[in-house]
């Protein structure tokens, strides 16, 4: 039997990478622009936190491993984990 996943909209930004469950730094969820940032401890809630801001920002590394802010600038329909 197959099962039928849940699709959840995630924002995703201007380089293709979308805010996901596995951006947990230290055990929290990142969210928000500079100076105004929040830490979320499930994906859950920094989700529903993305979702209500004008422009969806949130930490995730960089291709050399440093964390900083992207801004999302699309929504996407991903499976839910």
């Amino acid at each position: 039997m197959n099962a039928i996943k849940a699709l959840i909209r995630v924002p995703v930004a201007a380089d293709g990478s979308c805010f996901g469950p596995d951006l947990a730094r230290n055990g929290h969820f990142t969210v928000g622009a500079k100076g105004e940032e929040k830490k979320y401890d499930s994906f859950e809630a920094a989700l529903d936190a993305l979702t209500k801001m004008d422009k969806p920002r949130w930490r995730r590394p960089n291709s050399a491993g440093n964390w900083g802010i992207v801004s999302g600038n699309a929504w996407k329909s991903i499976e839910r984990g």
